[in-house]
């Protein structure tokens, strides 16, 4: 082989490597792991919604061509307050469970939906929190007509904010829990090129631009903040590889009401333990803020 065809070999052959980098971090992050009730039971966390004493129901919630299973829990009344307690990316409502405990004293009812793309909903793939605020906020105006509460944890808090913008659901929306949100979809789509020692540099922009093309878009979670009409509580933790602090403090400030709260030594998942004091304290201040 001559040098010239030998430089085009290894030309083509790192052009191919590149693609394949770039497409399999694309499909990973709108077909993301499924990680349901096998993962919490290898983990010991809840794996039955009436872990915590509730009275529970599952039924489908069909939206855009997506069936997810939604857990209901405690009061049957769609009046009563329901607090919407949403997973982030790659999890479920298994997640969304184990979040639970510091939020039982401030609802009656609490629905915890699979997003699209995740857990053991059917149809589509994630949009990354593009569009999902549509699929929350359906659910909640269809399914309460009393006061509502959101709480999301990473991708699950973003959506919440962009929700709680909406008028109708403005209307009679308490406040926004926000766990580790991120300002823009490239802070945790870098995060993960990092963790996995991928070179962010060339990857990033490439894969948002397939992204793009797949409809997947970028917004702005402090712009979303800035618009809420409710009491916004953002906790974040001090050594979370994912969500820079400063980024999760830039949301809080932007809204009109709200309350950040940074816990110490804890990463991205940690705020089923080492935050759980922060979320109760925040959960607390949102349900003890004059209504407007």
């Amino acid at each position: 082989m001559s040098m010239i065809g030998g430089a085009a070999f290894l030309g083509c052959s790192g052009a191919l490597l590149y693609a394949g980098a770039v497409g399999a971090v694309v499909h990973e992050a709108i077909r993301p792991e499924r990680r349901t009730i096998g993962w919490a039971l290898a983990r010991g966390l809840p794996s039955e919604p009436t872990a915590w004493g509730l009275e529970a129901r599952e039924w489908i919630f069909e939206h855009a061509g997506t069936r997810s299973p939604v857990w209901e829990l405690g009061s049957a009344d769609p009046a009563a307050p329901t607090c919407v307690v949403l997973h982030g990316f790659s999890r479920s409502r298994y997640d969304a469970l184990s979040r639970l405990r510091p939020l039982l004293p401030h609802a009656s009812r609490f629905l915890l939906p699979d997003l699209p793309g995740h857990g053991e909903s059917t149809g589509r793939g994630t949009r990354l929190g593009s569009d999902e605020d549509a699929f929350l906020r359906t659910l909640a105006l269809e399914h309460t007509t009393g006061d509502i509460l959101f709480v999301g944890h990473s991708l699950g808090a973003t959506i919440a904010i962009h929700a709680g913008t909406d008028e109708r659901v403005a209307r009679r929306l308490r406040g926004v829990l926000a766990l580790a949100p991120y300002e823009r979809l490239r802070t945790p789509l870098a995060a993960r090129l990092d963790l996995r020692a991928m070179p962010r540099g060339p990857l990033l922009g490439p894969v948002l631009a397939s992204l793009r093309a797949l409809g997947v878009r970028e917004r702005s979670t402090r712009a979303s903040a800035a618009e809420l009409r409710c009491p916004l509580a953002v906790v974040a933790g001090s050594i979370d590889p994912v969500t820079p602090v400063a980024e999760a403090r830039a949301i809080a400030e932007r809204a009109p009401r709200s309350r950040f709260e940074l816990v110490a030594r804890a990463r991205h998942d940690d705020f089923e333990s080492l935050g759980s004091e922060a979320v109760a304290a925040s959960m607390a201040w949102i349900t003890h803020q004059p209504a407007r």
